[in-house]
């Protein structure tokens, strides 16, 4: 009889968003085992930045600093047109201005970088397991779990494995979507590309250390314009260039430089390829994030144009979303229900995500065409306007579940800003940070973790006795805070007689911004709504 092994979550994919999922669900005490068919984690740059709430999930999980020593120093996310890397400029976008509505600011870091990070991470759970070299041959899903066959690649064996899930996370061509029968919606190619990843010193020219991302664009409209990806501001570069189709070849290794020159505008370039690859741009969402005892996370469940960097970005707060729910189903603390919101609160979100990265690749050849027109008054305007592109802050902290494990107070949601912020805790947002000591080192957002977290006005005591009681009748564990006298972002409007219910992925799962007069009865009903 064949020897089954068994395991709460199996995680298909070993990228960014599958080490995440193990590395969160770790947090809970959740085992995982990740099964990923690339003998190492990637070599290769891919994605470019990690936004605002990522950075602060890292924070959370004590990964900011190592994924911080992978990235660009300074003020670099600026987007810069020209010529050539030898000049001249066209022109460049601002650095997004810094405010105070969040402890973890963006981090322009390449994808290698973030797995090395994460994959210490998920070694430091000490119970979730991440195996290289290894493929998912197929699986079956019996209702009440998934029975799946692995392949060990350098051994050539075959094990079987039995999991309550199974998470796909095993990116844009993902093998487990489509056995389980989840199709994209949206178009499927929009643009073929080819990304290569380059060592040569170009350290030389200034924009290598003032700009993230440099767009050459040759007066000779016979050269194709090509964007040139920094990684660490001095002899790593990813260049991408569109293509006809999947079928053209990458210019040969031996070519490369003399390709490389014109961009570049000198002759003596060292230029090695160090890897590349060909890769369609998409505009697709998938039709549901779950389907039986399978959920998609990442690339799997949406893909992205680049043109934003929301792919790794959605992707890890996927697994955010979705690893605290598993945790409390598993532990027998929710009803398998939860799971559902993981699909009502989560695709929305990729949706939105993929409109505004669509929005973003349409305006470039507006920009395009305003540098080689000369004309300083129409580049300008359109150099403005990139601004939209790159400061992205109402976009990355300012979405809001309005569906799912939340309930809503019947107020009237903010309108969407893609490039402002507006704090508010309002029943689905991000609960506001404000710093809670005068060196700035500890964040309201510190509160959530692992626990469901009561937050209670200033002088509402009596929520706090609630939150006490219900926790000993429901044998949860709640964490309880109050709000400091001082230093309250405004957009917490519970007032101070109020109390928020905030999950522990840090969104705001029940306000009432008043004194009720049975608070325990009150915060009892709003449990027994969002885990049962």
């Amino acid at each position: 009889m064949t020897d089954i092994n068994k395991v709460p979550v199996l995680i298909v994919g070993g990228g960014p968003v599958g080490l995440a999922m193990a590395s969160a669900l770790g947090r809970f005490g959740v085992r995982s085992l990740v099964v990923e068919r690339s003998p190492t984690t990637t070599d290769h740059p891919k994605s470019r930045g990690c936004n605002t709430r990522t950075m602060e999930i890292f924070r959370q999980w004590g990964v900011e600093a190592a994924v911080r020593a992978h990235g660009m120093t300074g003020r670099t996310d600026v987007w810069v047109m020209m010529e050539r890397m030898a000049g001249p400029e066209y022109g460049r976008t601002r650095s997004e201005p810094r405010s105070e509505e969040t402890p973890a600011r963006k981090c322009l870091v390449a994808q290698d970088g973030v797995e090395a990070a994460l994959l210490c991470a998920v070694r430091d759970t000490g119970i979730a397991t991440a195996r290289f070299a290894t493929e998912l041959v197929d699986f079956e899903d019996r209702g009440t779990h998934v029975r799946a066959r692995i392949r060990d690649l350098r051994a050539d064996t075959i094990e079987t494995w039995e999991a309550d899930w199974l998470v796909a996370a095993d990116g844009a061509g993902s093998g487990t979507r489509h056995a389980a029968g989840i199709e994209m919606i949206g178009p499927p190619s929009l643009a073929v590309l080819i990304n290569d990843y380059l060592r040569v010193d170009l350290s030389r020219f200034a924009v290598s250390k003032q700009a993230a991302l440099i767009r050459i664009i040759p007066p000779d409209r016979a050269i194709p314009s090509v964007t040139v990806l920094n990684t660490n501001g001095i002899d790593r570069w990813l260049m991408v260039m569109g293509v006809g189709d999947e079928r053209q070849r990458p210019v040969p290794d031996s070519e490369v430089g003399t390709f490389l020159q014109p961009y570049i505008g000198v002759d003596d370039l060292d230029v090695r390829r160090i890897s590349t690859s060909t890769w369609r741009m998409s505009k697709q969402v998938a039709a549901t994030f779950r389907k039986g005892r399978v959920l998609l996370a990442g690339d799997s469940a949406h893909r992205f144009p680049p043109t934003g960097g929301f792919g790794l970005n959605s992707g890890v707060q996927d697994a955010h979303n979705l690893a605290w729910k598993l945790a409390y189903v598993l532990n027998g603390q929710a009803s398998v229900r939860l799971i559902d919101s993981y699909d009502q609160e989560r695709r929305p979100v990729a949706q939105s995500n993929a409109d505004w990265s669509f929005g973003n690749m349409r305006r470039l050849p507006h920009v395009e065409e305003a540098c080689r027109s000369g004309n300083r008054e129409r580049i300008d305007f359109w150099f403005n306007d990139l601004d939209n592109h790159m400061h992205s802050t109402g976009q990355a902290l300012g979405f809001a579940y309005e569906q799912g494990a939340v309930i809503s107070d019947g107020s009237t949601p903010a309108a969407h800003d893609p490039r402002h912020y507006t704090p508010t805790d309002r029943p689905g947002s991000r609960f506001p940070h404000f710093w809670l000591d005068d060196a700035h080192t500890t964040s309201s957002l510190d509160w959530f973790d692992r626990d469901f977290v009561l937050v209670a006005g200033r002088d509402a005591g009596d929520w706090l006795e609630a939150g006490r009681a219900v926790s000993d009748q429901l044998g949860l564990p709640i964490a309880l805070k109050q709000l400091p006298v001082q230093g309250v972002d405004p957009g917490c409007r519970l007032g101070r007689r109020g109390a928020a219910l905030v999950r522990p992925d840090g969104h705001v799962a029940w306000r009432m911004p008043w004194m009720p007069t049975d608070p325990r009865a009150a915060l009892a009903g709003a449990f027994a709504t969002l885990l049962h």
